[in-house]
């Protein structure tokens, strides 16, 4: 990529995910965006681990709130390996949300583009996203732009394991 990285607000510090952030309020961010049912910090560590596992997949980016020491806004890029294009990589954004209390600050565009950055480094030639139709426009402000339709099937529910 040849644009130049968003300032970061004074205050703030994005980074990759660790262990610690289950206590920065990881939970309470994610219900902002969909339903998070029972994540406890046992099967958290689970997750985590199993993504640390398997780092070449997946990265998960959270921007910190330095004083409040609680995460601000966080998402995952996935990284799929595809027969098509000759082998070739595409990046998938997923589970984008920005704290009610620190939006209209440009962690969005911050994270996104961040997140853009590593899907290039990672040699993706292309990176897509779903989203509500709400956040089309503030993606169209990233470079996004609407392309196909998105489908979805929902299956049974799956029996939890055992916590």
């Amino acid at each position: 990529m040849d644009q130049a990285a968003p300032p970061l607000p004074d205050g703030y510090v994005l980074r990759e995910m660790c262990k610690s952030d289950y206590r920065k309020g990881l939970v309470p961010l994610l219900e902002q965006l969909t339903q998070v049912d029972d994540l406890n910090e046992r099967r958290f560590l689970e997750v985590f681990d199993m993504r640390v596992r398997q780092a070449d997949v997946y990265r998960c980016m959270v921007i910190e709130h330095l004083e409040s020491q609680e995460l601000a806004a966080t998402a995952t890029l996935l990284v799929e390996a595809k027969f098509i294009h000759g082998g070739a990589k595409v990046g998938h954004i997923e589970d984008v949300v920005v704290d009610t209390g620190h939006r209209g600050k440009g962690l969005a565009r911050c994270l996104m583009h961040a997140l853009a950055e590593e899907a290039s480094r990672l040699k993706c030639y292309k990176v897509i996203l779903d989203c509500k139709e709400h956040n089309v426009a503030l993606y169209e402000k990233f470079g996004y732009r609407s392309c196909d339709v998105h489908m979805r099937l929902d299956l049974p529910e799956v029996p939890k394991e055992p916590t």
